[in-house]
């Protein structure tokens, strides 16, 4: 469905911020992207999106190249929710907003309204449709700006640090509606949160504007050095291991490591 081969960008000369980085997302995927601050995660979900050109190499969704003569095509094909959700409400109420993009794209009025039904069940918001975005919790308007983007039906949908400004149950809320897309949308999450890539099929984690892994979480989880080298941090379950291995006084401690490592990825 993605494909990104050495691509390349700076926003000043001689300055890269994404060098030479290649991946491929398959249909239906869902793959988390992780990295420290100025990794270079934010700038390529905007690349993968037309939202700025690559420098150099080249970006194809679903066969087709991303280019100046395609851009307009395949943006219909994808959907972006970013941080902060209060960027992205047009609407004086929740059904308003839904409908935007619907309306944007001349959607037929009863059609139109079906959506809104259908989206606002899926994320849970259908009580609240006449109310006020500004009256929402973050959690809550994470979920009306997804609804919106659902609603446009993209074959894509890049949650770009979509948790980053929520509190706990803001954060589940909108984790647990993309488990309910996985496998349904291709899914590319942009965090540096280690603990929502525990759900993903695959996690690639960049450092300094590069691909340093790229593979199961279970498999990019167990290179705690190589994390920690990236300026991200460890899962907490890691931390627990290495307390234990730092006791010598503690029994069984082959056997609670390696229980503490498989409820790290029970789902």
């Amino acid at each position: 469905m993605i494909k990104a081969e050495h691509i390349n960008f700076s926003y000043r000369p001689n300055e890269l911020v994404v060098k030479d980085v290649s991946f491929s997302i398959e249909k239906g995927e869902f793959v988390c992207m992780i990295g420290h601050n100025g990794s270079g995660k934010s700038t390529i979900a905007k690349l993968l999106t037309g939202l700025l050109p690559v420098d150099s190499g080249e970006i194809s969704i679903d066969g087709t190249v991303l280019n100046e003569k395609t851009i307009n095509d395949l943006r219909q094909r994808i959907g972006i929710v970013f941080q902060n959700p209060d960027n992205q409400f047009v609407g004086v109420t929740v059904r308003d907003d839904i409908a935007f993009g619907l309306e944007n794209r001349q959607i037929e009025r009863t059609t139109m309204l079906e959506l809104i039904d259908k989206y606002s069940k899926l994320v849970k918001m259908e009580n609240f449709l006449d109310y006020n975005p500004e009256n929402l919790s973050g959690g809550e308007k994470q979920r009306v700006a997804l609804a919106g983007v659902l609603a446009t039906d993209p074959d894509i949908i890049i949650f770009d640090e979509a948790t980053s400004m929520l509190d706990p149950k803001g954060v589940k809320e909108v984790n647990d509606v993309i488990k309910e897309l996985k496998g349904h949308k291709t899914i590319i999450a942009i965090t540096h949160n280690l603990d929502e890539a525990i759900y993903a099929d695959r996690v690639i984690v960049l450092a300094e504007g590069r691909i340093v892994m790229n593979d199961v979480p279970k498999a990019v989880f167990m290179q705690k050095e190589l994390l920690k080298s990236s300026s991200l941090d460890i899962l907490e379950s890691m931390k627990l291991i290495e307390l234990i291995e730092k006791n010598p006084k503690l029994n069984h401690k082959k056997e609670i490591e390696e229980l503490l490592w498989e409820l790290s990825f029970q789902k």
